[in-house]
């Protein structure tokens, strides 16, 4: 982990409110793992804006290529409305790598990777690590429709990767019609193999609750990471907890033998990347 800082390379409108961000720091590529994370400051305050935020924003970070890593994010408040304004140049406070990383897949699995919205980041670094190691693959990713087909922009870049990706829209107008859990599903059916498989997943909650419940019934091994609230992203402020599922589904006797630290994982610390049926996928959103 450093703190430190990084140089804007690039910030590309990728339209609908979603933008690429490109930032040079050696240090941070060097010690980068797909699943990992990076607190970002925000720049300066917009004209005609609310002040800029002091709080550093979690991105996940998507690539990495040389000293140059990439973060995708979606304008939706005041924290992002101020990065979307960084020109090329800029230098920006970075805290991280931060969080832990997916465990690879054993020999002879195959890595499913799903992928929703602006989730897809750690997606795409994963399939990198993948792809380095010759494992094999598929990718799932979903939005909503073609309107943010930016968010697709770091499998787009990777012509060669075509036949192991799978785009799906809930409004059809991209690929497979309907989200991103049942393109992987109507896949697996209209492909069955005896391979084994191991899940990775990034996005809103109510798709990794899918995620968690379909690994569970296909005894599948899956790893989700979770976007949620975080306002130091080293284990200090405490606003980034995740319910233990051993505290809500364990004995009394087991219950009584933890301290709120055992019943409360820190998504910055313990994640955020966990075990789908480790957790308890509560409802969260990132803080913009």
């Amino acid at each position: 982990m450093h703190e430190t800082v990084a140089t804007v390379v690039e910030n590309r409108d990728l339209g609908s409110g979603v933008h690429l961000l490109r930032l040079r720091n050696r240090e941070v590529c060097a010690e980068q793992r797909a699943g990992r994370f990076v607190m970002l400051g925000v720049g300066e305050t917009v004209e005609g804006n609310p002040p800029a935020p002091m709080l550093r924003r979690p991105f996940s970070i998507q690539r990495v290529e040389g000293d140059v890593f990439d973060v995708l994010y979606r304008v939706v408040g005041v924290g992002t409305t101020c990065m979307a304004a960084m020109k090329r140049g800029r230098v920006v406070e970075v805290l991280g790598p931060l969080g832990n990383a997916f465990t690879p897949p054993a020999p002879g699995e195959q890595a499913i990777l799903l992928g929703g919205g602006v989730g897809i980041p750690p997606m795409v670094a994963m399939a990198d690590a993948l792809s380095a190691n010759n494992a094999d693959w598929k990718a799932f990713l979903g939005v909503s429709s073609t309107a943010d087909a930016g968010c697709f922009v770091g499998f787009d870049d990777r012509p060669s990767w075509d036949s192991r990706v799978h785009r799906a829209t809930m409004d059809g107008s991209l690929g497979f019609h309907g989200h991103v859990v049942q393109a992987w599903l109507a896949d697996r059916e209209a492909n069955p193999s005896v391979t084994k498989k191991r899940v990775y997943a990034c996005g809103p909650m109510v798709m990794l609750r899918a995620v968690a419940k379909v690994a569970a019934s296909l005894n599948i091994p899956a790893e989700v990471s979770v976007e949620t609230m975080m306002g130091c992203g080293i284990g200090i402020c405490m606003g980034c907890v995740i319910e233990n599922k051993r505290f809500t589904e364990g004995s009394v006797e087991d219950r009584s033998t933890m301290s709120p630290y055992d019943r409360w994982l820190m998504a910055c610390t313990k994640g955020p990347v966990f075990d789908a049926q480790g957790i308890v996928l509560d409802d969260g959103g990132l803080l913009h």
